[in-house]
C-alpha cells in the first residue's frame, strides 16, 4: 500500500471518534500529530528534554490528565503548551485503543492533523528538547525490530502494588517494539501507539 493513498477521509472513516472519547478521562493523553508535507503524510514526534523525567526519550505531545479534566481536554492543553500551537490549528481525526505503561499508568492516544499552515506556527517549550518528523511510508515499508526485556526482582524486594497488578512477578519480561530513523530510537509507548495506528490502516485497506 502507498501511503500517498491516504487521505483525511479515509483517516476518519478509519478512526471513529466516539463521543465518549471526549468524555471519559484516562490517567493521561497524547496528539500523534500528522502533517503532509512534499507530498506524503510525516507523524511529528518530539525529544523530552533534560529538565523533565526520561530525558532523551522521543514520545508525542501530551501528558497527565488534571482534575475535572477530559482525557481530550488535557491532550489538547499539553499539546498547545509543548508545540506552541493554538487548539484551533489542531485538527482531531479519531481516537486510537488505550495503552497502559510499565507503571500502570492508563493512556488514551488520539490523532490529529496540523495542516501547513499551522506549521510554521510550531515551536517547542522547555519541556521539549527538538521535534522531528517521519514519512508514514518509512513505517509501512521497515518492520520494527523486537526486543525482549526482563525485569529482574531481587529476594528480598517487596513488588510495589502498583506494578503487582500490572506485571507478572512469575513472567516478569515483556517485549518492545523499535525502529530507528535517521539517529532516532521509537520504542516503548510511542511504538505501540504507533504500531496501533499502522495495524487499522493497514486492516482498512485490505
Amino acid at each position: 500500500m502507498d501511503s500517498r493513498d491516504i487521505t483525511l477521509e479515509k483517516l476518519k472513516n478509519i478512526l471513529t471518534l466516539e463521543q465518549g472519547l471526549l468524555r471519559k478521562s484516562t490517567t493521561s493523553s497524547v496528539l500523534v500529530p500528522l502533517l503532509h508535507k512534499h507530498g506524503e503524510w510525516h507523524i511529528l514526534f518530539q525529544v523530552r528534554s533534560y529538565s523533565v523525567s526520561q530525558p532523551g526519550e522521543v514520545c508525542f505531545p501530551g501528558g497527565h490528565v488534571e482534575h475535572n479534566e477530559s482525557s481530550f481536554e488535557a491532550m489538547l492543553r499539553e499539546t498547545c503548551e509543548e508545540i506552541g500551537l493554538q487548539a484551533s490549528e489542531v485538527q482531531i481525526i479519531g481516537g486510537l485503543p488505550r495503552e497502559r505503561t510499565q507503571g500502570g499508568l492508563l493512556v488514551r492516544p488520539f490523532v490529529g492533523y496540523i495542516p501547513a499552515r499551522s506549521m510554521r506556527h510550531i515551536h517547542t517549550n522547555s519541556e521539549v528538547e527538538s521535534l522531528f518528523t517521519v514519512p508514514i511510508e518509512y513505517f509501512m515499508s521497515v518492520e520494527p525490530k523486537q526486543y525482549r526485556y526482563r525485569l529482574e526482582i531481587p529476594e528480598d524486594w517487596s513488588l510495589p502494588l502498583i506494578l503487582q497488578r500490572h506485571l507478572s512477578v512469575e513472567k516478569p519480561y515483556g517485549v518492545t517494539l523499535y525502529w530507528e530513523y535517521r539517529g532516532y530510537g521509537i520504542w516503548g509507548l510511542t511504538a505501540r501507539i504507533l504500531h496501533n495506528l499502522l495495524s487499522l490502516i493497514g486492516e482498512f485497506e485490505e
